[in-house]
């Protein structure tokens, strides 16, 4: 659940530094603070020092103290996070006397915006809907689960309403949400969301639950219809999709959606209908009907995914062993089908046709026949890492010591690197590949850094042992991604499945890709006033430009090691990426230091004895 954006934290007491570097500010908090248990940094950039007097927020330019809060002293910073895109973050306090409390504060000024007080609620998971002016933030009370609506607008507590207690553990700050299907809003602006087996609808403007409505069993599917108005409603084990209309609650299941398998998904087609997939087949929904399109459902064994696409629909089986992919026509008629060896992990549509990544091998299906478009199959044994080269606009790969060159639109595959030995690295190591201009491929993971030339010369490889303690780092990659339901463990990066679907869809530099090289502001939220639209004045905006600009910019990774001698010592490198060169380093004399890394402003935040911040510009 923490969202550290690029910074790198850990905790603390003195330096030195190798290369000298240029000192912005240095601020003693004795005074205010005491001493400083522990730093963090705001989206704004705001620096939060947290000691035995207080709460303190530092501007990250000048060090100048923007607020003091001396009535939240020594905070846990385990309860820390920000808010994406905001620049909010969440912390507990626990006072002497009287119970924990989970509050929400404005990190440009210190306001207080949420205070749970004597409610004993604490925050687990959150859902930014800006389009809605709102934030929905999931609460837990013991076993109680509460939805919190709080206003973009005027930063304060819409209302906060119970949703039933939670059989199992409820654990704060777990990342998990208690959501799992939705939020929707219907066409009265009411909030529509699905917990486990029940139903809640919610008003939009009072959080007073309207109806609810409880499943037999874990509901698998909850889709709703603009069309219609209708809600789909697929439960676990079911032979029956229910259709409830979302105003009231009310069963209106026509007598012809009985199901012959097991319900595995339902979802939007391109035209507005809905895809009706079951474990015997698939089928297409007419809303101005709510009746099956096909007389007969089409069929595929281990049916999985079912993926619209101008073509027709491609029908993915899954298995362990093999399985099976499909192109069928609108009238739910089959064009080919073609066998795939292995399990499918990952299956795309592109210009030549339907790519898939399985276990065993790749390759792409031609939308004419279904034939392989590549003459040899490529075989990934984990995750390959990707990006994209913006100068040959080819898709760059790398797994298992080779590279590869993808066109998409050619569906042209090429091997222009082999035998590439990178430095501590195996199927388990969550690479991730990032395009240099003008140097090629940096090929990294947490403490792993390499560049491929365009020609597939390794230019450098290095691995850094990471130091004692790596307490907020944050994980650009997960691990070991085990496949929901099949017994089979893909090693590597998952950010490389996002990349991929992303390239395939034809977006090319993604505001969260570290490929990202022309970037523009985003605004995420805002607060303005007014008598009208025509004469608002804009009291802020928050804006993805200060993640993801300076990202595109970036010629440096920060990496923390220890490195072992007569004794063990312990640097922060900035190191070059063209070149692998150290362009700067920081050496650290206390094994558990407690420092910030901003790399979003190349500057380093060290608190120093305890009681000194000072920022170093690298």
């Amino acid at each position: 659940m923490k969202k550290n954006y690029a910074l790198i934290v850990f905790l603390v007491t003195s330096f030195c530094f190798l290369n000298a570097q240029e000192t912005l500010w240095q601020v003693d908090l004795k005074e205010s603070l005491y001493e400083v248990g522990w730093i963090k940094q705001s989206n704004d950039g705001t620096v939060i020092a947290s000691g035995a007097k207080g709460l303190v927020g530092l501007d990250h330019k000048t060090g100048e103290t923007k607020w003091h809060n001396k009535e939240l002293k020594a905070i846990d910073k385990n309860t820390f996070f920000t808010i994406d895109g905001l620049p909010l973050f969440y912390v507990e306090y626990m006072p002497l006397a009287g119970k924990t409390r989970g509050l929400i504060i404005n990190s440009s000024n210190g306001e207080v915006v949420f205070d749970t007080k004597d409610d004993n609620y604490r925050i687990r998971n959150f859902i930014p809907i800006p389009e809605k002016g709102i934030i929905l933030f999931e609460l837990i009370k013991e076993k109680e689960r509460n939805l919190m609506s709080f206003s973009l607008k005027t930063w304060k507590k819409n209302w906060v309403t119970p949703l039933g207690e939670s059989k199992g553990l409820l654990q704060r700050l777990s990342g998990a949400s208690f959501v799992n299907q939705g939020p929707f809003f219907n066409k009265e602006n009411n909030i529509i969301l699905g917990i486990k087996n029940e139903i809640f609808t919610l008003d939009f403007n009072t959080g007073e639950v309207l109806w609810n409505h409880t499943a037999k069993k874990k509901i698998k599917a909850l889709v709703y219809s603009e069309i219609n108005n209708s809600l789909y409603l697929g439960i676990r084990k079911s032979k029956v999709l229910t259709v409830l209309n979302p105003s009231t609650g009310e069963d209106i299941t026509p007598g012809k959606l009985k199901l012959r398998g097991t319900l595995i998904d339902v979802r939007p087609d391109n035209d507005n209908n809905l895809i009706l997939v079951e474990t015997e087949g698939f089928n297409i929904i007419t809303p101005e009907t709510n009746e099956f399109k096909w007389k007969k459902s089409f069929k595929i064994e281990f049916l999985d995914e079912v993926i619209p696409h101008e073509k027709g629909f491609i029908a993915v089986g899954k298995s362990e062993k093999d399985g099976k992919i499909a192109l069928v026509n609108p009238e739910g008629e089959k064009i080919w089908d073609s066998k795939v060896k292995g399990y499918s992990y990952y299956v795309t549509t592109t210009n030549k046709g339907v790519l898939y990544v399985s276990s065993e091998r790749s390759n792409i299906l031609d939308f004419e026949k279904g034939k392989d478009v590549w003459d040899k199959d490529v075989k990934f044994k984990s995750i390959p890492a990707v990006t994209y080269d913006e100068k040959e606009q080819k898709v760059v790969l790398f797994e298992n010591e080779k590279g590869y060159k993808f066109d998409l639109n050619t569906g042209d595959i090429e091997l222009f690197a082999e035998d590439v030995e990178l430095e501590e690295v195996n199927k388990k190591t969550p690479l991730v590949a990032e395009y240099v201009d003008g140097s090629g491929y940096l090929l990294h993971a947490d403490q792993h850094i390499s560049l491929l030339s365009p020609e597939g010369e390794l230019k450098y490889t290095q691995y850094y042992r990471p130091a004692a303690s790596v307490d907020g780092f944050l994980n650009m990659a997960q691990t070991g991604l085990n496949i929901v339901g099949v017994d089979l463990d893909i090693q590597g990066s998952l950010d490389n499945i996002n990349t991929l679907t992303a390239l395939s869809n034809g977006v090319y530099l993604r505001s969260e890709d570290q490929t990202d090289g022309n970037s523009t502001s985003t605004v995420v939220a805002g607060m303005y006033t007014g008598a009208n639209s025509d004469q608002m004045a804009t009291v802020f905006e928050v804006t993805l430009t200060r993640f993801s600009n300076s990202k595109a910019i970036k010629t440096h990774k920060f990496v923390v090691t220890k490195v072992k001698g007569d004794t063990t010592k312990h640097f922060i490198y900035m190191i070059n990426k063209k070149t692998g060169a150290k362009d700067a380093q920081i050496e650290l004399l206390d094994k558990t230091p407690n420092y910030l890394i901003d790399e979003i402003d190349n500057v380093v935040f060290v608190n120093e004895k305890n009681r000194l911040i000072t920022s170093h510009k690298f």
